[in-house]
């Protein structure tokens, strides 16, 4: 039985119908690390690979230890899971909890999730205007006090920050008035923060959960760290109310030794992280103006490592742009089942220069192929 896949292409089916390898994929479906894995922290995973003779630290105890001086935040305020998504999936069981508010367009497993628990999920169009740079897309902060405020039993609200899969990131402000108004019923403001490191985390609001005991920060080490493939996520969570039933939900030895391992020597490999925000930054300059330069491409100016665009010819389609690129054995993320957006949307991660590079070359030549430059688009 074959499972959702909803994180970008899957390279290994992909390859095997192309009839390649899956490391000659460039795919830009998945926004992961355009560097890979920290050299340091590799370094400690494979030290650390006798030590899968034994059971996991269950309480994972050196990696909360570092997490929490890392980030700032009391060891006890900390829960790990095999990937944030873990984590969503235990969030959403918490039984007070009757109704889910996610964003539209937004990160597909936050409904997958509710829906799953048997929450009623309502979505909340996220505000979408033209701007200089391309779109700008922004949550309806109104709508979502004002819901807060007429609820009668506890709810979650979902926020992207920055949000999968436009990037846009949230006011902190505006989220510490959706967290008073969420006093009210007890309910929850869960802010996904999974991408926050490849920005200055300026508008984290992990520093609010000593002090807002209705708000929850979701956090993946899987982006950054470049391990999708091993799994790492945490949450920060301040209030009391669900702690024993939150930690109920999250089986034992869920942190594998070898993600252990690697997840607290990336957390101080600084260099790394550095050098990674560093690039990001180049690149998705470099990147935006590339596909600025396309009449036939309107873009969002990103604010991480992801780049969520709008293909505006409809002959030929995006279908045609997405074949053209698979035969070339590169994939980039078609968006049209996102709600909020449709046909047309796709997305497309932050990579090295010479991959970046590669792109753009093959969509110049599609576009040249078909006269593109030639015409003016209109949205």
């Amino acid at each position: 039985m074959e499972k959702k896949n909803i994180h970008g292409g899957n390279i290994y089916k992909f390859a095997a119908a192309k009839g390649i390898v899956p490391s000659s994929v460039v795919d830009f479906s998945a926004n992961i690390n355009p560097l890979g894995m920290s050299a340091v922290a590799k370094e400690a995973l494979l030290a650390g690979v006798d030590g899968c003779i034994h059971y996991p630290d269950p309480g994972e105890e050196s990696l909360r230890r570092v997490s929490a001086n890392v980030f700032g935040v009391s060891a006890d305020m900390i829960y790990f899971g095999n990937g944030a998504a873990e984590l969503l999936y235990s969030l959403t069981r918490l039984h007070t909890l009757r109704k889910a508010y996610v964003p539209e367009p937004g990160f597909s497993e936050y409904r997958e999730a509710a829906g799953t628990a048997g929450l009623t999920v309502v979505g909340y169009a996220m505000k979408k205007e033209s701007c200089k740079q391309g779109y700008r897309f922004t949550p309806d902060y109104e709508y979502l006090e004002k819901q807060l405020t007429e609820e009668r039993e506890p709810v979650i609200v979902f926020l992207g920050n920055p949000n999968n899969p436009d990037g846009s990131l949230v006011q902190p402000e505006e989220v510490l008035r959706l967290a008073k108004a969420a006093t009210k019923t007890n309910s929850l403001i869960m802010v996904d923060e999974s991408f926050i490191e490849f920005t200055d985390s300026s508008t984290s609001m992990r520093s609010y959960i000593t002090t807002q005991p209705q708000l929850v920060v979701l956090h993946s080490l899987t982006k950054f760290y470049a391990i999708p493939g091993l799994r790492l996520g945490m949450l920060f969570y301040g209030g009391w109310a669900h702690r024993d039933e939150l930690t109920s939900y999250i089986p034992a030895w869920s942190v594998n030794h070898l993600a252990q391992c690697y997840g607290q020597a990336a957390l101080l490999d600084t260099r790394y992280q550095e050098l990674s925000r560093t690039t990001v930054m180049t690149e998705k300059e470099y990147l935006h103006d590339a596909f600025n330069a396309f009449p036939f491409i309107k873009t969002s100016h990103p604010s991480v490592n992801f780049m969520l665009c709008r293909w505006l010819p409809t002959t030929p389609s995006i279908y045609d742009i997405i074949e053209y690129l698979a035969d070339k054995a590169v994939l980039i993320r078609d968006c049209a089942a996102y709600e909020g957006l449709g046909t047309g949307w796709f997305r497309v991660a932050v990579k090295d220069r010479d991959a970046n590079n590669l792109l753009i070359h093959y969509i110049k030549e599609f576009a040249y192929e078909h006269n593109l430059f030639s015409t003016t688009w209109t949205d």
